[in-house]
């Protein structure tokens, strides 16, 4: 009888947090980590970050043996549609990069002003900087503590999920045993919520429309996954994504119709549908007009925004006819953003103090009772 086969890769643990029993403290130097996916900074890493992200199991679970010789088909066969896409862009590349380090520094603006000593770090999972970089500079920094931020703000196996793998990686590689918490998967908090209201508000405004505004159609875009992925792991990212639009929609914007759709689809495959060009042209098909698209899994512009939805989507869907579309801004440096990001890394910080000094409190009010 044949033994069964043991999986490849071991499934990913959240929430990753090496340092669980050590307290956390407001006063206390703290080293906040950003973790984003990263793009090429210029045409000549375009090939080099794609087989970066090709290679990386936690997004193609596949044999040791055949994960490279697949990541290096995708690139050769991809890679140079790739490089005329970023082409697309001043430079040549993702402006991802200096996006996440104006957040950073809006962040560290914010705690700041909130009393906190704080350093910065940006750690991209697939291009420079990477984690191991942003660790050795937080390290140099002798920070005393990390808050480790997702700029994903719908939790995936193949997004936050994988920099936390590599995160736990890069610790015990350093061997920095450092007292560490995660925010992660805030698309459900209230700030989060405001905050792409604001943005679908400002599309809305902006947009020159020939209907009334309650009555423009929404169209969400996310991003998507491969529906094998999402079968084998049970990833929570479609379930949150669709439970934030609709609350949003509940609260903000109950009169407007939406709809939602995904981006990004790689290879022949099935991945999560409706796709969103396809649903445009239903649009155009059914005569529809007045379409605000909204990025909805991005909280920085990238190659998804600006290529993807502004170059390609968007003027093709005016082609078929649809006189009426724009595209929210997404949130950048928006001040509710970075606010209640901070208002997370404080809480974040605080939940840890307290689950120390609170049973400590109430050991010694039990001393002096007795």
């Amino acid at each position: 009888m044949k033994k069964k086969r043991k999986p490849y890769t071991q499934p990913f643990v959240a929430p990753y947090c090496p340092s669980a029993g050590k307290p956390l403290s407001l006063s206390a130097h703290t080293g906040v980590l950003l973790l984003n996916m990263g793009g090429p900074d210029s045409q000549d890493s375009v090939k080099p970050f794609l087989l970066n992200l090709f290679s990386d199991p936690d997004i193609l679970r596949l044999p040791p043996l055949l994960q490279p010789l697949l990541a290096r088909y995708i690139v050769n066969s991809r890679g140079d549609e790739a490089k005329a896409n970023y082409a697309e862009m001043p430079g040549g590349g993702s402006p991802q990069l200096p996006l996440t380090r104006r957040q950073a520094e809006a962040l560290t603006e914010c705690l700041i002003a909130k009393g906190l000593t704080v350093t910065t770090a940006v750690a991209m999972r697939y291009w420079h900087p990477y984690t191991t970089e942003a660790l050795s500079l937080l390290r140099a920094e002798r920070v005393e503590q990390l808050v480790v931020v997702s700029l994903y703000p719908h939790f995936s196996y193949t997004t936050t999920g994988s920099s936390l793998n590599e995160l736990r990686r890069e610790l015990a590689r350093m061997g920095w045993d450092v007292p560490i918490t995660v925010v992660s998967g805030y698309c459900k908090e209230d700030w989060y919520l405001e905050s792409l209201a604001q943005c679908i508000q400002t599309g809305l405004d902006d947009g020159h429309w020939s209907c009334p505004i309650e009555d423009v159609q929404l169209l969400f875009s996310a991003h998507s996954l491969p529906l094998l992925h999402c079968k084998k792991t049970g990833d929570p990212y479609e379930r949150l994504t669709v439970r934030s639009v609709a609350t949003v929609m509940k609260r903000h914007f109950p009169c407007n119709p939406w709809d939602m759709g995904f981006q990004s689809k790689v290879g022949n495959m099935k991945w999560l549908g409706p796709a969103t060009d396809g649903v445009l042209t239903y649009f155009a098909a059914q005569k529809m007009d007045n379409i605000l698209v909204v990025p909805v899994s991005f909280v920085s512009d990238h190659i998804e925004t600006l290529v993807e939805l502004d170059i390609e989507y968007i003027p093709e869907a005016r082609e078929l006819g649809l006189k009426h579309v724009h595209r929210a801004p997404v949130m950048n440096t928006h001040p509710s953003f970075i606010r209640g990001l901070a208002q997370s890394v404080v809480a974040s910080i605080q939940q840890r103090e307290d689950a120390v000094l609170i049973p400590a409190q109430r050991a010694k009010e039990t001393v002096v009772a007795g």
